[in-house]
């Protein structure tokens, strides 16, 4: 069963280290974090067993006091389930709202139109 839940914005830290490292202990893990020596590492295991208990990370005990963290959820899962999610809360379900919304509101070059539009109509090719 795909993965489904909602990964925090500091849960989000400890995926991105294992998205970069891939299967590690947590010393690795939290190493991987930016600005981790500044945090507490209690509250980074508290985070690292809330993803575990989620479902997005899975752990293999290695001996009685060492684990192996494993990344179950991939960044390109993870994306997909936040753009739909976005897309539906934001924009109404509407892909063409947001489109036009970034053009609107973001510095969108006329390169950057030209690639999308050519992306666009490569991906129509792909479906005929």
């Amino acid at each position: 069963m795909p993965y489904r839940d909602t990964i925090t914005d500091a849960e989000l830290d400890i995926m991105k280290a294992l998205w970069k490292i891939g299967t590690a202990t947590s010393p690795a893990i939290f190493a991987a974090i930016p600005n981790s020596e500044e945090m507490n590492t209690g509250t980074l295991k508290t985070l690292l067993s809330r993803l575990v208990s989620k479902g997005a990370v899975k752990v293999d005990e290695i001996n009685l006091r060492h684990y192996l963290y494993t990344p179950v959820v991939t960044e390109r899962e993870y994306i997909r389930i936040n753009r739909k999610r976005m897309i539906d809360k934001v924009f109404d379900g509407s892909v063409r709202k947001m489109l036009l919304n970034f053009i609107e509101e973001e510095k969108i070059t006329g390169d950057d139109l030209k690639q999308l539009i050519q992306q666009i109509e490569a991906d129509k090719d792909t479906e005929n």
